[in-house]
């Protein structure tokens, strides 16, 4: 089963995720996956008001496990996630995306290190990385459909040189 779009991001739905990348796709629903927002009404509820023209549904980690395989209209959804750890965790329960997962939007916090404009990752994040990578998980870093994309081999060159 393949999902329109998988996509890391930190700030989860956005205005880059909902026009670059829902202009570009066309979703007919995006899938927040993350247990902060499941757990906040407020926050789904902000996330829920910020899609133009698709639906919104958020749900837990546990429940994406649980129900992945049979999300209904997958083909047409964007599934997004908040951090490699979120697809890690979701790997290790046996989640296997099809297709890879879109590295698009790590964002520059205290202890991280500048892979791309848009890609800033701690030792904690590129370990993460390596292990899945290592696991057969298909990975891409790429900012908006159309941009460079880059694959596996130059995720993995990021841990190398370090």
């Amino acid at each position: 089963m393949r999902f329109l779009l998988i996509r890391i991001d930190d700030r989860l739905l956005h205005g880059q995720v909902a026009y670059g990348c829902g202009g570009a796709l066309q979703p007919r629903r995006y899938l927040i996956v993350d247990d902060r927002a499941a757990s906040d009404s407020w926050e789904s509820d902000a996330y829920r008001a910020s899609a133009c023209g698709a639906p919104v549904e958020v749900w837990s980690l546990a429940r994406f496990a649980r129900e992945w395989a049979e999300v209904p209209d997958a083909a047409g959804t964007i599934v997004l996630l908040r951090d490699l750890a979120s697809l890690h965790r979701l790997w290790q329960q046996g989640v296997r995306p099809e297709g890879g997962v879109n590295l698009g939007g790590a964002h520059a916090r205290p202890g991280t290190r500048e892979h791309l404009a848009f890609v800033h990752l701690t030792v904690e994040e590129e370990q993460i990385l390596v292990q899945l990578l290592d696991a057969g998980c298909e990975l891409f870093a790429q900012d908006l459909p159309g941009s460079p994309c880059h694959g596996s081999d130059t995720l993995r060159g990021w841990v190398n040189r370090r």
